[in-house]
């Protein structure tokens, strides 16, 4: 009996052994523990093969310790023990996804919902797997049938935006993720989500809103505290910006991207040299980042910091060369071997990213109405203090009413009490804030004012808003005056430009069709006051006798190779000085550091201090010459030394940007002033010096050209503009496409009326 009775137990107790076994493997399991679960399985599974709840842990316990793809033969294992278990097929569908087998897992999902098409679970994992496959509509699909089932399913919402931008239809997207946070609005990663697709859209302050919700629910996430920040950043406010930087680099002290927003931020909070650190250590852990390396050339311009600048300036030019770049700086136009070809291939791929998937807002071809005038709008965020608006507040204002009613579009995001902005408000007979509009938004708002040509005067600059141009809001639409170069759109169809800086053979390094004025591109604004009082030179820190060179271009714009030039003059002329902006006491200290280490005492190069705009002209008074620089010539600050009385020196490049002052001289009647290469450039500005006869006949010439030379004639430029506009709209009104043109000249003042 005894006997008999411990054989019959044997079974009984291996089954307990067993049962406790698993028992304990689910337990193990649910406390996180996966690998001893899945160490607890293995015995139980080669013991009895036929427990397929054994297989299906061992499984799941795979994917969870991540080894998806070790997890695959115990799931078929149990799958051929349960072959109508739509659990397995979705972890064999989960384990195929993770082992990078999607096509494999949307096979287990179809099979999964062959069984249970009500399953909302099951269509967003299927959509999950076709996403991953990038067969985005079909995820789309997928993800939409799982909400239809299950309107409050968080996830399936979330992911469904997400196809929805990989679409290309973000305002679809938007709602999308809406739902996600209405569906639950504890989850941070809904937020961030909406927030992302706001932001793109350019609708900042609903953007910003997203985020804050996203760092209250998570205050660790890294890229909450990052993506707030740089929604600050954009709406202008960098002082708000930097401390959510901050908090992200408490975080995530050696991410890459929170120390390029946090440099950025910096940048503008404490200037230039407070970002060369934190770029510097984004640059160590992420050398292929092109934003990165393009800020940090960026920044060591702006310092003068000029080590380890030709390797940086050999991979931006690759960046360039590939259309790789990904962002725009302006100091990129300051690279010393960027070709205008160069530049366009760049901003080409930047515009056609910013444009990605977004449609017209209205019709590019409604007629210009016969009877009214031409609506004319301009679209910017510097009509305010600002180069732009000391350039065009005359043109805005000397508009002929009769024929022309004129728009202003304004994108600066911060309140503007200034005197500059009020005197451009009333120069327009419309003026409309459009800084708190999504792109789209502005977009349609531009589009309702039937809007005949839209000028575009900030480019490819920082609050410069490509996604309002690329909707086409008007039918024709032109590039000037703000970014130097090609926009790289072809939602622009026109450029503004003359002979000089849109020389015929330079046509194919534009996007757009130029447009040639017949005396200069640059509009100047004749009213402009300079002070009275000229300061002293000792006020100004100059010696009271001595030849003074004076560039009070920004830093950013002289490099090592203009540099040089420079000092080869200050080493000829032992009591000469250069005048210099200088704008930071870390790019002073440098520029003295790279003057001394050529010879040249660092004393003898002096720095002005930013004064009010009629105060800094009256300054130029006390210079004797301009040196421009290369290849990124001055433009407005070229202009405003010729109208303080100041002759200027430069050099004619091979970009817009490079030849920007010889529009300016030629049009003030000093083209002897243009030279044509640096040997010719330093000579003559050798011989100006040393020849005080020469420079004095220059200076008396400007002078006296001042009163009649086209360039400060701002109703002639006006009426020039004008001629260009009407030709533009004729063409339209006549159904044929944009075509590059030069605008005939005008008579000359007093030889006919205008």
């Amino acid at each position: 009996m005894s006997k008999s009775k411990s054989h019959s137990s044997t079974p009984e107790r291996a089954a307990a052994s067993t049962a406790e076994r698993f028992a304990r493997a689910v337990e193990r399991f649910n406390a996180g523990q996966a690998a001893e679960a899945a160490a607890l399985c293995e015995p139980i599974v080669q013991a009895q093969p036929g427990h397929a709840q054994a297989w299906q842990l061992l499984g799941m316990s795979r994917i969870v310790d991540g080894r998806p793809g070790d997890a695959l033969p115990p799931l078929r294992q149990a799958l051929a023990l349960q072959p109508r278990n739509t659990q397995l097929l979705c972890l064999l569908g989960t384990a195929c996804s993770q082992s990078g087998q999607a096509q494999d897992a949307v096979a287990w999902f179809d099979q999964a919902l062959a069984i249970e098409p009500g399953s909302a679970d099951i269509w967003y994992d299927r959509g999950n797997a076709l996403h991953a496959l990038r067969q985005h509509d079909a995820a789309l699909a997928s993800f939409s049938q799982a909400v239809r089932i299950a309107p409050r399913h968080a996830h399936a919402w979330l992911n469904r935006g997400h196809a929805l931008l990989a679409l290309h239809r973000p305002d679809e997207a938007i709602a999308s993720f809406e739902r996600a946070t209405d569906a639950d609005p504890r989850q941070p990663r809904a937020w961030l989500a909406l927030g992302e697709a706001l932001e793109k859209a350019r609708r900042l302050p609903d953007a910003l809103a997203c985020y804050e919700k996203a760092v209250v629910l998570d205050a660790d996430s890294a890229d909450g505290w990052l993506k707030f920040g740089s929604t600050l950043q954009q709406l202008g406010r960098p002082d708000l910006a930097l401390e959510r930087f901050r908090q992200a680099a408490r975080r995530a002290p050696h991410s890459p991207q929170v120390l390029l927003g946090l440099a950025m931020a910096l940048a503008k909070v404490e200037g230039p040299a407070a970002a060369l650190a934190p770029l510097q250590q984004a640059h160590a852990v992420d050398p292929a980042n092109p934003a990165i390396t393009l800020w940090l050339v960026d920044a060591m311009l702006k310092t003068s910091h000029w080590a380890g600048l030709p390797a940086l300036f050999d991979e931006v030019l690759r960046l360039l060369r590939s259309g790789a770049a990904g962002t725009v700086t302006i100091s990129t136009l300051a690279h010393p071997d960027a070709s205008a070809e160069d530049l366009l291939r760049s901003n080409r791929a930047f515009a056609a990213a910013e444009s990605q998937g977004v449609g017209a807002s209205a019709p590019s071809t409604l007629p210009h109405a016969a009877g009214r005038r031409l609506r004319l709008a301009y679209l910017s965020s510097d009509l305010r203090t600002h180069a732009v608006s000391h350039l065009m507040a005359g043109v805005f204002e000397a508009h002929d009413r009769s024929r022309f009613e004129t728009f202003a579009f304004s994108t600066w995001p911060q309140a503007d009490d200034s005197p500059e902005r009020h005197r451009v408000q009333a120069a327009f007979e419309h003026f409309i804030d459009v800084h708190a509009l999504g792109d789209g938004e502005a977009a349609r708002l531009i589009a309702q004012h039937r809007i005949d040509i839209l000028i575009d005067l900030n480019g490819l600059t920082t609050h410069g808003r490509p996604g309002i141009l690329a909707r086409r809001p008007a039918p024709v639409q032109v590039q000037y005056l703000g970014y130097p170069g090609t926009s790289g759109m072809p939602q622009l169809d026109y450029i503004l430009g003359d002979r000089w800086v849109t020389p015929v053979e330079q046509a194919q390094a534009f996007s757009e069709h130029i447009v040639r004025l017949p005396e200069s591109f640059q509009a100047n604004d004749d009213a402009r006051a300079i002070a009275p009082d000229t300061p002293s030179r000792a006020e100004l820190g100059l010696p009271e006798h001595g030849f003074v060179f004076c560039c009070l271009n920004n830093s950013y714009k002289i490099n090592p190779r203009v540099f040089d030039r420079w000092m080869n003059l200050l080493r000829a002329l032992p009591q000469a000085v250069l005048w210099l902006l200088g704008d930071g006491e870390t790019a002073r200290r440098n520029l003295r550091a790279e003057a001394q280490a050529r010879g040249v005492e660092p004393e003898r190069l002096v720095f002005a201090q930013r004064r009010p705009y009629a105060q800094y002209l009256a300054q130029y008074r006390q210079a004797d010459l301009f040196l421009d620089t290369l290849p990124f010539n001055g433009g407005t600050t070229v202009s405003d030394a010729l109208w303080a009385g100041l002759p200027v020196l430069t050099q004619l490049g091979h970009t817009f940007a490079g030849r920007m002052a010889a529009s300016l001289l030629d049009a003030v009647g000093l083209p002897e002033l243009i030279t044509r290469s640096a040997d010719e450039y330093e000579a003559l500005a050798l011989r100006l010096a040393r020849e005080p006869d020469a420079l004095g006949a220059l200076r008396q010439r400007l002078a006296a050209n001042l009163a009649t030379a086209p360039l400060f004639d701002t109703r002639r430029f006006t009426r020039h503009l004008e001629r260009a506009l009407e030709h533009m709209a004729a063409r339209h009104a006549q159904g044929l496409p944009p075509e590059s043109f030069d605008v005939a000249d005008l008579p000359p003042a007093g030889a006919a009326a205008a």
